[in-house]
């Protein structure tokens, strides 16, 4: 059974995402019904995925860009780390392999509000359709699939990657 995220943009000048754990249309409705699952902070050089608990905040990945253009993240967690790349250089889609050294790659086609996580077998695993008039809500995030706590941080961080590489794009012509 599909799995849904709705992904808000953490604050007016804020790189980072407040993610909630089912499909909310607006971010008054998402905190009127708790508070977020994860927050995920992109910064200048580093990215962060927490998990919200009871006792505070739970790192769960960390990683730090790598090279002048920001191309690929080095990401730390569950015991292990990982790489996430860009797939091409005027391409806004991204890449992983998670840990148990299986490959996926976010598929972002032109002006398209859908965008899609295949594995290597050309799978869709999972699916974010980005808000096109909301302000706050960057998009619904669709898992399609049972998967492990770690390969869901993966997908997460690396959909924020792939929304805010669009977003650079869009801004920058």
């Amino acid at each position: 059974m599909p799995v849904t995220f709705t992904l808000f943009n953490k604050g007016a000048f804020s790189q980072g995402a407040l993610v909630f754990d089912r499909d909310y249309k607006d971010r008054p409705e998402a905190l009127a019904n708790g508070e977020p699952l994860y927050r995920v902070y992109t910064k200048w050089r580093t990215v962060e995925l927490l998990e919200d608990t009871a006792v505070g905040p739970k790192a769960l990945l960390s990683g730090k860009y790598e090279g002048l253009m920001k191309r690929s993240v080095s990401l730390n967690g569950f015991g292990s780390n990982t790489l996430a790349k860009r797939t091409a250089i005027l391409r806004s889609g991204w890449s992983f392999v998670d840990f148990m050294s299986n490959e996926f790659t976010w598929r972002v086609s032109g002006w398209s509000t859908s965008w899609t996580l295949s594995d290597v077998n050309g799978a869709v695993v999972a699916k974010l359709t980005r808000a096109t008039l909301r302000r706050n809500k960057l998009g619904t995030l669709e898992i399609m699939e049972d998967v492990s706590e770690s390969l869901q941080a993966l997908i997460i961080v690396t959909c924020k990657l792939v929304h805010q590489t669009v977003q650079d794009g869009e801004h920058s012509s």
